[in-house]
Order: C-alpha cells, then structure tokens, then sequence
C-alpha cells in the first residue's frame, strides 16, 4: 500500500510491486491475478488495521483518543484518496468490488469510532445525542474533506475542533473556554 499511497495508481506496476515485497512477479500473480485484486485486499487490509489502531489508542480523554483517532483516520485516507480516485472511475465490476470493500472498512471504523463516543458519553467528558449519526458525520467529513474537495486536507486537529465544539460561540479550539 505503501506504493499506491505514494504514487498515481496507473503508475504502479507489478514489477515493483513484487520487488518491494521481495518476492517473484508470478509468485504475486499466484496470490493476485490483477493490480486491481491486489489493490483491493490492501485496501481491506489497511481499513483494518486503521480500525484496530483506532481501537488500540490508549488515552483515557475522550477528546485526547477522538483527537488522535481524527488524526489517523485523516492520515491514512488521505495517502490512499489519489488511488481510491483512480480506481473509482474504472469497470463496473472492479468499482463494486472496492465500493464494498470500502464499505466494509468504513463500518469498522464506525464501530471503532463510536466506541470512543460512547466511553466519552458514559464517563460524563462528551455529550453526544446520537452517536451512529455523529460517527457518519465524522468519517463523511474526512472523506469529503480529503476525497472530495480537491484541496489540501485540512489539519487533523482542526477537524476534531469542529467535531468536538462544532458552531459553539462558547468555547474555542481545544476546548479552551472564551
């Protein structure tokens, strides 16, 4: 992944890919017939692994864990927005194949996302009326933020300022009253 984050996707071969793994070409081929199939199973990978360390962070501040988790969160998905782009515009079959798996991923981090939520509501730090709605929220504005715009993703601790104080005229960035 670490290929497809840092370059085009068309510009990744399997030739390199191979090389950065240590392998043979057909030995990858054996285990991904296609850029696209790998591409795939390292997207699902790297959601994966995103969902557990977002799980794994160890804060005991709801706003300290949802601070770093906003920053892993818009980290990784913004290395992979130029290769999720590239693939988004190909085949019908390949673009539901990513689509669920991004799917899949996403939900993950939704679950992983709102358990820092509900631990933050539950220890009296957060007051969040609908966690389920908050948490699609928050990864749809990263997403958007850093897949949609076409700007430079905005820094991680803005975003948790927004989602932690939102339109408050009562508090300013990191929580510091006025």
């Amino acid at each position: 992944m670490a290929l497809f984050s840092g370059l085009p996707y068309a510009a990744v071969h399997m030739d390199a890919v191979a090389a950065a793994a240590g392998v043979a070409k057909p030995t990858l081929y054996r285990y991904f017939p296609t850029k696209e199939a790998l591409f795939i199973a390292g997207l699902a990978w790297t959601l994966a692994e995103l969902r557990d360390a977002v799980g794994a962070i160890p804060e005991r501040d709801a706003g300290a864990r949802l601070r770093r988790a906003v920053g892993l969160v818009l980290e990784r998905v913004s290395a992979l927005s130029p290769a999720l782009t590239a693939i988004e515009g190909r085949g019908a079959e390949f673009g539901e194949r990513s689509r669920r798996v991004l799917r899949e991923g996403f939900d993950g981090l939704r679950g992983a996302l709102a358990e820092i939520l509900r631990a933050g509501v539950a220890a009296g730090e957060l007051s969040v009326p609908d966690v389920d709605l908050a948490v699609l929220m928050l990864l749809g504005g990263i997403r958007m933020a850093v897949h949609g715009t076409g700007r430079r993703p905005p820094a991680a601790s803005a975003v948790a300022d927004f989602f932690l104080h939102g339109l408050s005229a009562d508090a300013q960035p990191d929580g510091a009253p006025r």
